[in-house]
């Protein structure tokens, strides 16, 4: 703005603050409207918008004489509001204060400081400091203050709270400070807290802001509901502000307040009535709603028109997001047209945004807004992007107002002129939420950081800001300038309830915001406070609540003020249009705190009850009162006599010792609101009288009566007398109520067998009932019946006790059959019937085992089992037999006879083991079914068979020396698996071994040679078999014996020497073990010469003789048997040599000794393959 045209403004603000002081000098207390102004700017003369305008709206209702009110003499906007508002409120000249900064939202702290001092001028000249609670700020008065730092940054209105009091000095300082109000419950004075409320009048526009000084106006006695949006996803940090929501809900609810909660996941739309509300706003999960259709092109380019001079394609090389963006290249300065038809809804505001990255030209939005028929209501066309943009860049948003209420269709045009290659992504058409309907009075906050960020139209979104919800129509609203956290909100569980226990808007919202010289602004009128005056009716009492015609009704009614200030010719109106009179009227004044007592007198109408209106304000000619309690009812009633309008018995004829009831209806104009009392009786035959006690429930009156067995047969009356406190009293005769005749026989505790089966007892149950005869006189036949079928019960009594039975025959059918019972009493004769009243059921059959039935069964086995079933009703009859077998089991059966079945059981073959069921059960023609059988068998395993089919040695008599042969045959099965078996020998003697054979299936054939290192002696033999799931069996042991194998000298020489002799012998020992000596001993005759340890083979000794001998005499020894032989002794001049002789051996009873593992390696080691010494063949 110029420096010319600000002067003329400030003149223009002068003006208008004369004209202003003239009229709140001449006009006061008279009540009015401000007009709206519908253009957004205001015109070039703003004499309409006071001049036609008459002070007074809330002037004379509440005080505003502690409000100065702030406005910008630079801003013809501010100067604007400000005579507005002080004229409709009666604030004086002296609590209006101007000040000369420039015309913006934000300015810088010396710029604020400007302002701050104006404003503390003006309070200090004026001597306002301590009677001042309230500043309101105005539109065009600056919004927001930078620095210093961004932690110093903050609202103007809340750094203007601390000027003059103790926390000046926190101005301009970091962050905030704890605000002293928050969580009070009291009313606020500046006195005792050290701040000022500030609250700010502004508005997009001045239309806006006017809208909302009168909405207060109007805000008394309304009552709506409280809309309080949960976003459940939000967690953490986040949850105190839906701990909030939810504690605002609970309490409202237990002050009597309406509340909607929702809890889902939908951001609420569209809510109607509503008087206060709280949500996330654009920070709900759910908020946006994007309105038109592939609005990042990635369903390529459906759903867009285009038209002019340019080429259209999909690029996937430079989106802004996701995979694709749409590229327009164009060669020519034509005009080039993108464009989408959306479906869209009147009265809602939107706005568009986009993205554009372009080389050239000129790009901007254009919006175009139809009816359904087609109709053109709007064009707006949005802000340009031109040039080189070097990347994404915002195309400048198009924000739309309200669409009018018929608009039906929008067009979103994206024009492109001059030459460039242009890209778009993320074109989207988006509403402004939550377009809720407000009462007067709404009051609102929405946790989102900038909310409060402008209020200069068009704004730019990101964010929802709260000047959209004062343009929907709230009347107060928290917003935030700059981030505050979520710790800086207006907490909605004090907002709320404080505003609705009757605190005035700027009180609440400064009760529940915990932080000061922060970023908070309250938009509204501070004082608005629909709750805060409030009288209610406390008690309303008739003086007689009955009354007869002709007489006074008086009526008292008490009326407190519970409010915060006096009330002055508060209305009170009686109303008497039911009664049929008019309506009476009072005028009462009423301290804070006073009770007054006012009297209504009237004549009673005619007869009745009447309930007649008591109303406090009903033109609500006084605002901002709230309407709770305001209603009273009062019931009086003109007394009349009461009314019998019938008579009735409930049969004609009664007989004796029976019931009959007898009832009349009476009336009372009174609608029977008081007790009405009765006598009544009856007037038998022969004049016979017998009281009667009537009881009353609503209008009719009901007796029973049931006339003796003693009175005659004839005609009975009643008689009834009604009187009611008030001395009214009626008498009425029903003349031949009812004739008296004589009692039927009947049945009572009757009771029977519902279901019986064929072949079982039936039996009935009843008591005689005759009060004319006794029971021993009466004649009782009884029947079952069905179809052509019938079954006769036989009847057995015991006084009037009797009891009905019958044995069910076999041969009849099944269903459901009538109960038929005859009585008689010699005058009467009583049928009864009681159809379908007895199911006569089949007898199922039963089924048992004749033989008993294994625990187990081995796998490969079959068990025979002798199963019976009978029929007791159908001997003959043909039974099914059914069976149920678990797994590894094979069943069948094989009928013997009618009823009688062999049932085989076989294990199958490799089932697996463990515990098995078979059932069992028989079914006869009808369906009848037995109780199962239930056998539960164990599956085990067959264990293996083995036998050894020839076992022999070489040598007779089982005994084997060296080289024997021992030659078996052995057959080892399975007989459960048929997979062969593990084949084991076992060897018992002085070392036992084992011999692990493999896997064998059927017939093994083995030999083994005895070796000479198996141990002699007796020797056991036995076969063990194994099969795969561990079943063991083994033959019995064989005895065989191990001899051993002598020591033999194949050859000898001795030759005799000047020493002695020199002998040399060949030896061999078969079954000598490797390691081992032999024994030498040479003799001549039985002298012992010689004795020593040699090994087999060549041996050679060196004989020392004494004499010459000529023979001599070997024995050799393995230590079990030994070898003799007999040589000449050589002498060399013989040169002769001489061949010794044998002369016999023996075998000593020893056994060789064989370790076990070295017997076992080598008879396993010839299992298959030759190797070593000696073999064993399979």
């Amino acid at each position: 703005m110029g420096q010319r045209e600000m002067e003329v403004n400030k003149m223009r603000c002068l003006i208008l603050f004369l004209v202003f002081l003239m009229v709140s000098a001449t006009s006061p207390g008279v009540t009015s409207t401000a007009d709206h102004i519908e253009d957004p700017a205001p015109p070039a003369s703003l004499g309409g918008v006071w001049d036609d305008s008459p002070s007074g709206g809330l002037y004379g209702i509440i005080s505003y004489d502690d409000v100065v009110v702030v406005y910008n003499v630079n801003s013809e906007v501010s100067c604007a509001i400000m005579e507005n508002f002080t004229r409709r409120r009666g604030i004086p000249p002296d609590r209006v204060v101007g000040v000369d900064v420039p015309e913006r939202e934000s300015i810088d702290r010396d710029t604020f400081n400007t302002l701050r001092t104006q404003v503390e001028s003006a309070l200090q000249d004026r001597k306002l400091t301590q009677k001042i609670n309230y500043i309101v700020t105005t539109k065009g008065v600056p919004l927001r203050v930078w620095g210093p730092g961004s932690s110093g940054s903050a609202s103007v209105d809340s750094e203007l709270a601390l000027i003059l009091g103790p926390y000046a000095g926190y101005i301009g300082g970091a962050y905030w400070i704890q605000n002293p109000y928050y969580g009070e419950n009291e009313r606020f004075s500046r006195e005792k807290y050290g701040f000022y409320l500030v609250t700010r009048l502004t508005g997009y526009n001045l239309s806006d802001t006017l809208s909302l000084i009168e909405r207060a106006e109007r805000s008394g006695g309304k009552r709506g509901i409280f809309l309080l949006d949960v976003d459940p996803g939000k967690g953490g940090g986040y949850a105190a502000g839906n701990r909030w929501l939810r504690d605002a809900n609970s309490t409202l609810r237990s002050m009597g307040f309406e509340t909607y909660l929702d809890e889902t996941t939908t951001f609420i739309t569209d809510f109607e009535n509503c008087s206060g509300y709280a949500s996330w706003g654009s920070n709900d999960g759910h908020y946006s709603t994007t309105w038109n259709k592939n609005q990042g092109f990635e369903e390529g380019l459906n759903h867009w028109e285009f038209a002019g001079e340019g080429e259209v394609m999909l690029n996937t090389s430079y989106p802004y997001r996701g995979g694709r963006c749409l590229e327009v290249k164009k060669n020519t300065t034509g005009d080039f047209i993108i464009a989408q038809n959306v479906s869209v809804r009147g009265s809602i505001a939107y706005y568009i945004s986009g993205h554009v990255n372009m080389t050239g030209g000129v790009v901007h939005f254009t919006a175009e807004v139809f009816t359904s028929s087609g109709a053109l209501l709007l064009r707006e066309k949005g802000g340009t992007v031109s040039g080189f943009t070097s990347g994404w860049a915002l195309l400048r948003q198009l924000p739309l107002k309200p669409l009018p209420p018929t608009a039906s269709k929008l067009r979103i045009v994206i024009n492109i002129s001059g030459k460039g290659e242009f890209y778009f992504d993320e074109i989207r058409l988006l509403e402004v939420k939550p377009h809720n309907t407000w009462i007067p009075g709404a009051i609102a906050e929405t946790y989102v950081s900038s909310s409060g960020r402008t209020f200069t139209w068009p704004p730019y979104y990101g964010q929802s800001a709260i000047a959209d919800l004062i343009r929907e129509g709230v009347s107060g609203v928290k917003g935030y300038v700059y981030e505050p956290y979520l710790s800086a909100m207006a907490e909605p569980d004090i907002l709320f309830p404080r505003y609705v226990s009757g605190y005035t808007m700027g009180e609440s919202y400064y009760m529940a915001s915990p932080f000061l010289s922060w970023r908070g602004v309250v938009v509204g009128d501070p004082k608005m406070c629909p709750y805060g005056l409030q009288a209610e009716i406390t008690s309303s009492t008739v003086l007689k609540e009955v009354v007869n015609p002709g007489e006074e009704v008086r009526i008292a009614v008490n009326v407190t003020n519970i409010g915060f200030g006096d009330i002055r010719d508060l209305p009170l109106t009686l109303h008497l249009e039911e009664a049929g009179l008019p309506d009476l009227n009072a005028v009462i004044n009423i301290s804070q705190g006073q009770q007054v007592v006012v009297w209504f007198n009237f004549s009673a109408p005619t007869p009745g009850t009447y309930r007649v209106r008591l109303v406090l304000n009903e033109e609500e000619t006084i605002p901002f009162m709230s309407s709770s309690g305001a209603e009273a009812e009062v019931t009086f009633r003109v007394n009349s006599l009461p009314e019998v309008l019938w008579m009735s018995s409930s049969s004609p004829y009664v007989r004796r010792g029976c019931n009959v009831l007898l009832s009349a209806e009476v009336r009372d104009v009174d609608d029977g609101l008081l007790p009405l009392t009765f006598s009544s009786w009856i007037i038998g035959p022969g004049g016979v009288n017998a009281t009667l006690e009537m009881s009353l429930e609503n209008s009719t009156l009901s007796a029973t009566f049931t006339p003796p067995l003693s009175w005659d047969i004839g005609f009975a009356s009643l008689h009834l007398v009604v009187r009611d406190p008030w001395g009214g009293c009626v008498h009425d005769t029903l003349n031949d109520a009812f004739f008296v005749l004589n009692n039927p026989p009947g049945v009572s505790n009757i009771s029977w067998t519902t279901e019986v089966r064929r072949g079982s007892l039936f039996t009935l149950n009843l008591t005689l009932n005759d009060p004319d005869t006794p029971a021993h006189m009466l004649e009782v036949s009884s029947y079952l019946e069905r179809n052509e079928e019938r079954v006769e019960l036989e009847e057995r009594r015991e006084g009037g006790e009797v009891t009905f039975t019958s044995l069910i025959p076999a041969s009849i059918k099944t269903g459901l059959y009538d109960i038929h019972l005859t009585l008689e009493d010699g005058i009467n004769s009583t049928e009864l019937l009681y159809p379908k009243a007895v199911d006569v059921l089949n007898s199922p059959p039963s089924i048992k085992l004749l033989s008993s039935p294994p625990n187990v069964l081995v796998r490969g086995e079959v068990v025979k089992l002798d199963v019976l079933g009978e029929d007791l009703e159908d001997p003959k009859g043909l039974l099914e037999l059914r069976m149920e077998v678990g797994e590894g089991v094979e069943v069948s059966a094989e009928r013997l006879l009618p009823g009688r079945w062999e049932v085989s059981l076989e294990a199958i073959r490799n089932a697996p083991l463990g515990p098995t069921e078979l059932t069992i059960w028989v079914e006869d023609s009808e369906g009848g079914s037995s109780f199962p059988l239930i056998l539960t068998f164990e599956l085990i395993n067959a264990p293996p068979e083995v036998r050894i089919i020839s076992f022999e040695l070489t040598s007779p008599g089982n005994k084997g020396d060296l080289l024997s042969t021992l030659n078996a045959v052995i057959e080892a099965t399975d007989p459960d698996s048929g997979e062969g078996v593990e084949l084991i020998l076992n060897f018992t003697g002085e070392s036992p071994f084992t011999v692990n054979l493999g896997r064998v299936n059927g017939r093994a054939h083995f030999k083994m040679i005895i070796w000479g290192n198996l141990t002699p002696g007796g020797w056991m033999m036995r076969a063990t078999v194994v099969d795969s799931d561990g079943g063991v069996n083994s033959t019995e042991w064989i005895t065989f014996v191990v001899v051993n194998s002598p020591p033999q000298i194949l050859s000898a020489e001795a030759i005799a020497s000047d020493e002695g002799a020199s002998l040399t012998l060949h030896i061999v020992d078969p079954d000598l073990p490797p390691g081992h000596s032999l024994t030498l001993q040479v003799l001549s005759g039985e002298k012992l010469i010689f004795e020593g340890l040699v090994g087999m083979g060549e041996v050679t000794v060196e004989l020392n003789l004494s004499s010459p001998v000529e023979s001599l005499t070997l024995n050799v020894s393995d230590g079990y048997s030994y070898s003799t032989l007999t040589i000449p002794v050589i002498r060399p001049a013989e040169n002769a040599t001489l061949e010794g002789r044998e002369e016999g051996g023996g075998v000593l009873p020893v056994a060789l000794a064989l370790a076990g593992a070295a017997s076992g390696v080598l008879i396993a080691a010839y299992i298959y393959r030759q190797k070593r010494r000696g073999s064993v063949q399979r």
